[in-house]
């Protein structure tokens, strides 16, 4: 049993959400040089194809098709296209999020329905459709989704967010739970702030600056330490690992 646990990805088919920019980028990136090969999905295919392409330099098979997790027939079909492919999934990265920061008060339906949907719908449903084609296989594999350290303790100001990702977190139990027969793991990665491109344009602002103040250890994350953490759920070294959540927060939820 122990010289099975290695940290490769060797020939897994591995699908990212949101693999365009960000911690997706860097999820794909690192699987790749791990050894799998890669479903890309994203709305801006421009970006996941430019991805795809760094990925096919690391000598791995990668496509880039487009994705909107908030529609189910967009998924569906998605998972199709990557089965059709590849002939399977070992392992789906439920990656791609959406935030948009504001007093409660201040919400209106529609923007409540658009982060509930990317964050949780979108979550739910492609975990679903992923772990039907592993079951009807008879893949041992693992469902990974990006939450947030905001889905573990209070963030105010990310009122749905902080909701929506707490849910995807427990969603994460739950499925572990139920699929656990299958040799299905499914866990969740709780990032803090991670050093991409949006966070950096919100760091401008010096009230949301501030919040770093509350990370123990004093620094952002690099998008390569939560790919780190993923490429470690992954891989079977974790196959004992299953109804978590690893909040990689530099300490954030543990004071």
């Amino acid at each position: 049993m122990t010289s099975t646990l290695s940290f490769e990805l060797t020939d897994k088919v591995v699908i990212i959400t949101g693999a365009g920019r960000g911690i997706g980028r860097a999820i794909a990136e690192m699987c790749a040089r791990h050894g799998a090969n890669l479903a890309l999905g994203s709305r801006t295919v421009a970006e996941s194809e430019a991805v795809a392409e760094r990925c096919r330099g690391s000598g791995r098979r990668a496509v880039a098709w487009p994705l909107d997790v908030g529609s189910v027939a967009t998924i569906r079909e998605f998972v199709a296209q990557t089965l059709a492919t590849f002939g399977r999934v070992d392992v789906l990265v439920n990656n791609a999020g959406y935030n948009l920061p504001k007093p409660a008060l201040e919400y209106s339906e529609s923007e409540y329905d658009a982060i509930v949907n990317i964050n949780l719908k979108g979550v739910f449903f492609m975990s679903t459709a992923v772990a039907q084609s592993m079951i009807e296989r008879g893949i041992e594999g693992s469902i990974i989704t990006i939450t947030s350290q905001a889905g573990v303790v209070g963030a105010p100001l990310r009122s749905v967010y902080s909701a929506a990702k707490a849910g995807a977190g427990h969603l994460a139990r739950t499925l572990a739970a139920e699929w656990a027969p299958h040799r299905i793991t499914v866990n969740a990665v709780a990032p803090t702030f991670t050093r991409t491109p949006m966070l950096e344009a919100a760091l401008h602002n010096p009230d949301f600056a501030r919040n770093l103040e509350k990370v123990p250890l004093g620094r952002t994350a690099e998008p390569e330490e939560i790919a780190a953490a993923v490429v470690f759920l992954a891989s079977p070294a974790a196959r004992m690992i299953t109804g978590q959540v690893l909040c990689v927060d530099g300490g954030f939820t543990a004071v």
